[in-house]
């Protein structure tokens, strides 16, 4: 019979900080979704009071209102996706799986990139973008993007193929398999975790990305991203109906949400495969 466990103090307060915890990390979205339901007027008045009527207003008027920026932010993110992709699955195969001279030079050059602080290329990344003429268009986020987003993917996906049995590729070499088809037949269908994993992290860091394109993209707004457009209307830049930016936030979010949950199982795979080859 199962002894019954004990309730002392430590476990009760471990409980209790958990619990609190919670409550402190969901509150701001739960605060959130009850200033989208109502008027901007009831929310300054009334900020912490639950709507006497749901207030559907504020959702008509946002769907407008971000639309095209939600739009300008996928289209970004898919094309720099797919070069991150790209790089990444190349990069990490080359690092991983072949040997040729000056390697260990450049992975450790890889590596040294991670110690640079993403502010100090800004001004960088700047100069170089204006030369090339792309300021206020999406290759002005997407080339950056492809470039800073790769260093940690070329990471995780160096230690993955690493780890990845020798005699898979022995085998197809001796069937008379080339480099390029162990990559592309044997590695990346192995490798679908790791870079979902690195396809997910870099998406949402790109869409939540404020301070570059606020930088690059200070044309139109049609030009601008999701963050951009909502963060300073938020800022009192622009519109001051706070139910309105509320109910932008909310549908801005719905992207993420669909690309995390429909990859979340795949993500946890790449996150424990990384973490236990690497």
């Amino acid at each position: 019979m199962k002894a019954k466990r004990k309730i002392g103090i430590g476990y009760l307060a471990s409980r209790l900080l958990t619990i609190a915890l919670l409550f402190i990390t969901f509150f701001p979205f739960v605060m959130l979704i009850n200033m989208s339901v109502k008027p901007s007027v009831l929310i300054m008045n009334d900020f912490l009071g639950l709507p006497t009527q749901i207030y559907i207003e504020n959702f008509k008027r946002a769907i407008d209102f971000v639309l095209k920026p939600i739009g300008n932010s996928i289209f970004v993110c898919v094309i720099s996706l797919a070069g991150i992709l790209i790089v990444v699955s190349l990069s990490g195969y080359a690092f991983g799986r072949m040997k040729f001279k000056g390697k260990k030079i450049l992975y450790t050059l890889v590596l040294a990139v991670m110690m640079i602080p993403y502010t100090l290329l800004i001004i960088p990344n700047y100069g170089i973008v204006d030369k090339m003429g792309l300021l206020n268009t999406p290759w002005a986020l997407i080339i950056p993007y492809i470039a800073g987003q790769q260093v940690m993917g070329i990471i995780l996906a160096e230690s993955f193929f690493r780890g990845l049995p020798n005699d898979i590729f022995e085998a197809a070499r001796i069937d008379g398999a080339s480099e390029f088809y162990c990559f592309a037949h044997i590695a990346v269908p192995l490798s679908k975790p790791i870079l979902i994993t690195v396809g997910i992290t870099s998406v949402v860091s790109m869409y939540n990305d404020y301070i570059w394109p606020t930088i690059a993209l200070t044309g139109g707004d049609d030009t601008k991203t999701f963050c951009q457009i909502v963060f300073n209307n938020a800022a009192g830049n622009g519109t001051t109906d706070m139910g309105l930016i509320a109910a932008a936030f909310i549908i801005g979010t719905i992207p993420l949400l669909i690309a995390t949950a429909s990859c979340l199982k795949y993500y946890v795979q790449g996150m424990i495969g990384g973490a236990v080859k690497g």
